[in-house]
This record gives structure tokens, C-alpha cells and sequence, in this order.
């Protein structure tokens, strides 16, 4: 893309550093908006000029707290009117700083919660981001080569300017982020007028099967559709055959420049001793992040598995976890009885963090099983979860673990990104074979030394302990033998951990989509 090329980044939320809480974290909810701040970061490391355009959100989802702006590193650069349906909606728009791109914030009472539970309100809200991009873009006097949609939220924008003379030319992508029908929206057909574009040309295009599909009709009217992933794209092509030609699959990355531990950012070559030198000092700071927060703490001397998540059904802890935590925190020598029979302990210690959503009643159980855990004698010490979410947690849990859990059915993580981060700065992952996963993580072998990572295959909760009982022996065979195997595995996934660099991500968009749109315009 030339220099006077521009791309407008649409997104329903974008982790952003450059705020502080409790603004940071109403602003993002999980993947997406994780992946939306680093592709923000990333599109400027790359030359691409760009802008984001989100939605500001009022209420902290995680505790409803009231979130301002002001004072904040934040610029009001304008006011709008937006007209729907003969209504008039003020929207104030802040622009903020993320990592050299400009971030367009619209401020409005309709955006309280990120993904508010109520379904008419969730409406409201993704028909004023809708219909108030076109407006700002005219306002700002930005007409951009391409706009880029970021998940179904953010389809009535693309309707909208497809009416205006404005964006006459415009090429449009739109990219699907999950297999999760949750993720996909969908609403009552007979709310289709509320959403103030023209029923006779749209109603079509956007209700199918008596409801109101935007995934659908953000496929049907972009130019191009991608997948986060070749397993993705397959899925997403089998569901939508109708639009297969148009769909292609693109890897997510991480941004290198957020997620790096900062003592290996100042490293100007890093070996397997550097590496496990510098990941003591960040293991010992996550330990005291988690003493500070719980009052509990672990030892560094043990393994410590973590996840930091969004509590979904479909990333399934708590079933595959059950039957095995005690064998796994328990101390080596011991023999635990389980579910799954006498297991020997593993010596390990595990520490998790999340939050379900508002009216998952069925997760909110497996918290409550959390909790308890924590209060079990074989447990105690060993597991802690913290019912929380956050930035901090995040960055400091991929520097300072020593392997990350993610466990989500297979199929159902059309990428993935929190394993990513673990491997960048050179620690294990145990994942499911599914997803971006199986793009770059290759499955250890202790005896030629090779591999990145383990893949939880078969996906089942003896396949989970078997595989931590490898990595256990290997930890303890190097901190109490000297045995090298782990260090250097370690340094297998750092190195691999260079290639998922964003910028890495973007230029393959910029090769495979965004020139081919542009020559196409």
C-alpha cells in the first residue's frame, strides 16, 4: 500500500496500553479486542497508515464501576449528530493514541457494557457504531481505500456506506473471528427497521431464515472475507459455501512490542541461559503479582501452569481439569487417587484467572468449583483462581509462566492468541491441536530435543496429565539434575516465538489482500 493509501479499522472493542484502569479494561473483553490494539501497534510498525474507529464504553463490565475520560491521554476532536429513524444521537468523539495509530472513540450513553447481556440494547449499540462511521469518516474528510469490519458488530457500517457517494470506490473486508454462534449476532427479524437502512435493499441481504443474520451480510456485501486461521477458513467455507470463492485464511499474530518481557526487550542476543535467567525474575515478579492479589503463595522452585481468560463453555477448564488437578499439584512421590485411578503427584502448581459473562449460569458453576478447589487440603497452596481479568494479568502470566493451558474444544478456536504470547517469550504451551495452534507449534520430542509445545491429543483429560507429566519430568530434571532438554526447548519456542510477530500477520494481509482489493478498485 502507498503512502496515501488509508485503511479504517473497525472494531466493537481494542485493548489499549496507553489507558489506565479501570478505562483499559471496559474497553476490551477478550481475543478480539486483545488482537484489535495489536493490530492497531502492528499497522504502524508496518507502514500502513490507518485508523481505528471503536466504541468508548461507560461501565466496567467486570464490576460496573463508572468510567471517564476525562483527564485521561485522550483528544476530543469533534462532536456528531447522528439522525436514525427521524432520532437525534449526540456521539462525542475522543481520538486516542495506540502506539502511533490514531483510535477514534465515540462517546454515547448507549455504549455502557461491552457486549451487554440485554439483546435490544446490544442492537442499539451496533447500529449508532454502524451508522456514525460513515458519518465521522465524512466529517474528518477521510475517504479510505479500504475499510476493514472486524467481526459481525460492525456490519450495518458497511450498509451504510454503500449509500453514500462519499465512499464511492471503497473496497471493504470483512474478517470472521470465531466458530462461536455466540460471536456471530443474530437478532429478531421484526427489529430489522431499527436498524435505519434501506429495507428493500437490505432486508434480504441481512434476514435470512426469519432472523436477522450479520455474519451473513457482512460476508454478502465485502469485497474479500478472511479466517483466522487454515482450520478457520475451512470451517468458515463449509458454513458459508455461497461466499467460499471470496474467503481466504490468514494466521492472527501478537504484537512482539506489548507482550515481551522487558528484561528479554533489552537482551541483544539471548541463548537458553539468558532465556531461563530472565524468566526466574519474571516468574518471581507473577508470583508476587499473585501474592499481592490472593494472599497465596507459590513456589518458584515448582512448574507453574497458568490460564487468563475469558470463562466460556467452549475453552472447557473445569471438565477436563476435574479429574486430574489433585494428581497434578500433588507432590511427586505421592500417589493420588482419581477419577481416573491412581495417578502419581506431579509436583506442579497452577494458577488461573477469569471472569464468565453476566448470565452464564452454567460457568458461574465452575467458578463456585474453583473457589472450593482453592479451599481443598490437597489443593491448598497449589491452585489458586482469582476471579479476574485483566491487562496486567494477561502480560505478566505469558512472561512468567511455565506452561500455558489453553484447552478449548476442538474446532471451536478459530486462532488464538494467549498461547502465542507464552511463546514469545520462550515458555511451553499445552494446547488443543486446533486453530492457529497447529500452524507453529510442534510437538515436543525430549529425545532429539525438537519441538515447541504439546498438543492435548487426544482431547481428553488423561491426554492433559499425561503430557504435564512429561513437561514435569523434564522440569525437574533440569533444576534438580542439570539435564539441558528443557532450557532448550524452551529456546525452541522463543525462536518460534519471532515468526508471530503482528507485523508478520499484516504483511501477508497486505499481500494477499489489501493490493489485490486496491488493484481490483
Amino acid at each position: 500500500m502507498e503512502k496515501n493509501h488509508k485503511l479504517a479499522f473497525l472494531s466493537m472493542e481494542m485493548m489499549i496500553p496507553e489507558l489506565p484502569e479501570p478505562a483499559r479494561g471496559a474497553n476490551f473483553r477478550g481475543g478480539l479486542g486483545i488482537l484489535s490494539g495489536d493490530i492497531a501497534a502492528g499497522l504502524k510498525r508496518a507502514g500502513i497508515p490507518a485508523m481505528g474507529i471503536i466504541p468508548l464504553y461507560n461501565r466496567y463490565w467486570v464490576d460496573s464501576r463508572e468510567v471517564s475520560y476525562d483527564g485521561l491521554p485522550v483528544q476530543c476532536v469533534m462532536e456528531l449528530n447522528l439522525v436514525i429513524n427521524g432520532q437525534h444521537t449526540p456521539i462525542k468523539i475522543l481520538e486516542i493514541n495506540r502506539a502511533g495509530t490514531p483510535v477514534f472513540g465515540l462517546i454515547n450513553e448507549v455504549f455502557d457494557y461491552l457486549y451487554v447481556h440485554d439483546r435490544w440494547q446490544r442492537l442499539q449499540q451496533e447500529k449508532v457504531l454502524g451508522k456514525a462511521v460513515p458519518l465521522l469518516l465524512e466529517k474528518l474528510g477521510i475517504n479510505p481505500n479500504i475499510i476493514w469490519l472486524n467481526e459481525s458488530h460492525t456490519s450495518v457500517a458497511l450498509a451504510d456506506i454503500k449509500e453514500r457517494p462519499f465512499f464511492k470506490g471503497d473496497k471493504s473486508l470483512f474478517t470472521i473471528h470465531t466458530p462461536d454462534p455466540a460471536g456471530m449476532e443474530s437478532f429478531p427479524s421484526h427489529w430489522f427497521d431499527e436498524l435505519g437502512i434501506d429495507r428493500e435493499k437490505y432486508y434480504p441481504i441481512f434476514v435470512n431464515d426469519g432472523t436477522i443474520n450479520f455474519t451473513r451480510a457482512a460476508m454478502y456485501l465485502a469485497d474479500m472475507v478472511n479466517a483466522v486461521s487454515y482450520e478457520h477458513c475451512c470451517g468458515v467455507k463449509k458454513t458459508f459455501p455461497e461466499f467460499a470463492s471470496k474467503t481466504l485464511g490468514i494466521r492472527n499474530g501478537s504484537d512482539r512490542e506489548t507482550w515481551l518481557s522487558p528484561r528479554l526487550r533489552e537482551e541483544e542476543r539471548v541463548n537458553s541461559s539468558t532465556l531461563w535467567r530472565i524468566h526466574q525474575k519474571d516468574k518471581k515478579d507473577l508470583l508476587d503479582l499473585i501474592r499481592n492479589l490472593t494472599s497465596i503463595s507459590l513456589d518458584l522452585r515448582k512448574p507453574l501452569i497458568i490460564w487468563v481468560r475469558r470463562i466460556v463453555p467452549y475453552k472447557n477448564q473445569r471438565p477436563l481439569l476435574a479429574p486430574i488437578i489433585k494428581a497434578i499439584c500433588a507432590e511427586r512421590g505421592q500417589t493420588i487417587e482419581t477419577p481416573l485411578g491412581e495417578l502419581p503427584g506431579l509436583g506442579m502448581q497452577m494458577f488461573c484467572a477469569g471472569i464468565p459473562s453476566y448470565a452464564d449460569e452454567y460457568c458461574h458453576s465452575w467458578v463456585e468449583d474453583f473457589n472450593s478447589w482453592m479451599q481443598d487440603p490437597q489443593l491448598q497452596g497449589s491452585f489458586v483462581f482469582l476471579h479476574d481479568y485483566s491487562f496486567e494479568l494477561l502480560r505478566e502470566g505469558a512472561a512468567g509462566c511455565d506452561v500455558w493451558l489453553s484447552c478449548p474444544w476442538p474446532k471451536w478456536e478459530a486462532c488464538g492468541t494467549s498461547d502465542q504470547r507464552a511463546t514469545i517469550n520462550g515458555n511451553i504451551n499445552l494446547t488443543t491441536k486446533t486453530g492457529g495452534a497447529m500452524e507453529y507449534i510442534e510437538e515436543v520430542e525430549p529425545e532429539s530435543c525438537q519441538g515447541n509445545g504439546f498438543f492435548i491429543d487426544p482431547y481428553d483429560p488423561f491426554t492433559v496429565y499425561d503430557k504435564l507429566r512429561i513437561i514435569s519430568d523434564l522440569y525437574y530434571d533440569w533444576t534438580k539434575a542439570g539435564n539441558r532438554i528443557w532450557p532448550e526447548l524452551r529456546m525452541n519456542a522463543f525462536r518460534s516465538g519471532k515468526t508471530l510477530d503482528i507485523t508478520r500477520m499484516i504483511a501477508e494481509y497486505k499481500e494477499r489482500i489489501f493490493e489485490p482489493l486496491l488493484k481490483s478498485s
